[in-house]
C-alpha cells in the first residue's frame, strides 16, 4: 500500500508548482529524503517539471525502464510516470499561493504535501538552500516544519528495522 504525497516549491511570486509522489512519502520515508538529498532548489524545480513520479530517491537520474526494479539505478534515482513510463498527462501542477496549496494539494489522496520554501540557510558557497515544511491531511491549516520531525521519524523506524532483525535471530 502506498503513502501518496506531494512535492511543491514556492516560487518568488509565490505560487508553487508541484508533483505528485506515489510511495514511502511518510515523514520517516520521503520527508527525511527531501531534507537529506534535496535542499537545492534549482533541483528541486528540476525533479519537479518532470512531474509526477512514483518514488523520490537521491538523484533526478535519467529514463530508465519503469518496471525493471533489477536495474542498479532504480534504487537511486527518481522514477517518473512520464519519462520513465511514457504516460500522458504527468506534468506538474501549479497551485496560485499557500492557501490554495493547502486546500487542493490533497486531492489525489496524498496523506502528505511538502513545500520548499526559500528560506533559511545557504550551503558554503553561498547559495540559497531550501527549507522543507510539511502538512498531513488530518491537519490541512498550516505548514510545519519537517527535519525534526523526519528524522525523529527515520531514527525510530531504523530502532524499529533493527529490533525486528534481533528477533527474527532469536526465533
Amino acid at each position: 500500500m502506498a503513502t501518496r504525497g506531494r512535492i511543491g516549491l514556492q516560487q518568488k511570486d509565490g505560487t508553487i508548482i508541484s508533483a505528485y509522489q506515489h510511495w514511502d512519502s511518510y515523514l520517516s520515508g520521503l520527508g527525511y529524503n527531501l531534507c537529506e538529498n534535496w535542499t537545492d532548489p534549482k533541483k528541486v524545480l528540476k525533479g519537479i517539471k518532470l512531474g509526477n513520479a512514483s518514488k523520490w530517491h537521491q538523484i533526478i537520474g535519467r529514463k530508465i525502464d519503469f518496471d525493471n526494479r533489477k536495474n542498479e539505478l532504480y534504487d537511486v534515482q527518481n522514477v517518473y510516470y512520464g519519462r520513465d513510463r511514457g504516460e500522458k498527462d504527468q506534468g506538474p501542477r501549479v497551485f496560485k499561493n499557500e492557501a490554495e496549496y493547502l486546500q487542493d494539494g490533497f486531492r489525489s489522496s496524498e496523506e502528505y504535501i511538502y513545500l520548499m520554501k526559500e528560506v533559511g540557510e545557504k550551503d558554503f558557497l553561498g547559495q540559497p538552500q531550501g527549507t522543507w515544511f510539511y502538512a498531513h491531511y488530518s491537519d490541512p491549516t498550516e505548514f510545519k516544519p519537517v527535519e525534526e520531525v523526519a528524522i525523529r521519524e527515520h531514527i525510530k523506524s531504523l530502532q524499529r528495522y533493527l529490533e525486528s532483525k534481533k528477533e527474527r535471530k532469536v526465533a
